[in-house]
């Protein structure tokens, strides 16, 4: 339902676990909020059956700016916003990495042109400032001034 939301939450840094209801084993509403209570997090859900739980944020919005924005204003996050520190995929913390602890493991152009890299140390995803990080910083800049 939130997918999206979840990995532009990563991208700003936020630790964010995503739970897809369509195939996680957390379908039962009351298992969900329990254990994000047992895990010290926040719900944040469009499912309006889930709306009027104290420890649920409902998303008003189904575009992903205003999503964001909501987020950002319901729990005052600017200050905390660490872009690019987390792995898109997974949430875990990355790790920088000596460029020849990835060698063979990116392209061969991309091995040659950068110096730069961090690892995702729980599913191995690397990352690098490549051409899209440009496009990036700048959405990370719209987010942040929202």
């Amino acid at each position: 339902m939130l997918g999206k939301l979840a990995r532009e939450l990563r991208l700003l840094g936020f630790d964010t676990r995503y739970i897809n209801p369509q195939t996680d084993e957390l379908r039962n509403p009351m298992i969900l909020l329990k254990l994000a209570q047992s895990e010290n997090r926040i719900v944040l859900t469009r499912n309006t059956k889930l709306k009027n739980y104290s420890e649920v944020v409902f998303i008003n919005s189904e575009y992903i700016d205003e999503q964001i924005a909501q987020v950002m204003k319901s729990f005052k996050l600017k200050i905390d916003i660490k872009p690019f520190s987390r792995c898109l995929a997974c949430n875990e913390i990355l790790v920088s990495v000596k460029k020849e602890q990835i060698k063979g493991r990116v392209p061969f152009y991309i091995f040659q042109t950068k110096d730069e890299f961090s690892c995702c140390p729980k599913c191995q995803k690397i990352y690098w400032a490549g051409t899209h990080q440009k496009n990036m910083q700048e959405r990370v800049r719209k987010l942040i001034e929202q």
